[in-house]
């Protein structure tokens, strides 16, 4: 079971730093696209930086909760992507850019992957964490 949680752990850290990257070096181009309070090449960053601080917590710390932010993170990402690419997502209200891009590139899809690599794996360390906690160490036996 330490293999099958090292592996999981490793996969879905590295989804996740994946995913920043691509997300970085998108966020140039998509500094266009503004909104009154941010625009959509910082929302771009603030992904990547969210996910390479989760990939380190889920490696330091290895705990069901950090998978379970893991999982959100990725399913936030991905959700996106999948909402803006049908419709565009009006976010002015909140200080935002209208998110529409109905394109797919390869960076794109890539993301789109790797974040939902990362929702899968997320979610099986959550059970695979979950279950080494709530078992009782045997030096406490």
């Amino acid at each position: 079971m330490l293999a099958a949680r090292w592996i999981l752990i490793g996969v879905t850290a590295a989804a996740l730093i994946v995913n920043a990257v691509i997300h970085l070096q998108l966020a140039g181009p998509f500094d266009a696209i503004t909104g009154t309070l941010i625009g959509q090449g910082w929302l771009f960053r603030i992904q990547a930086i969210v996910g390479i601080v989760v990939a380190l917590l889920l490696i330091v710390i290895r705990r069901a909760w950090v998978a379970a932010v893991a999982a959100v993170a990725a399913a936030g990402g991905l959700a996106l992507i999948l909402i803006t690419v049908a419709a565009p997502l009006d976010l002015t209200t909140l200080g935002l850019p209208v998110l529409f891009e109905p394109l797919w590139y390869p960076q794109k899809t890539v993301a789109a992957v790797v974040q939902a690599v990362a929702v899968g794996t997320g979610v099986a360390l959550i059970g695979v964490l979950h279950r080494r906690a709530a078992r009782p160490s045997p030096r406490n036996i």
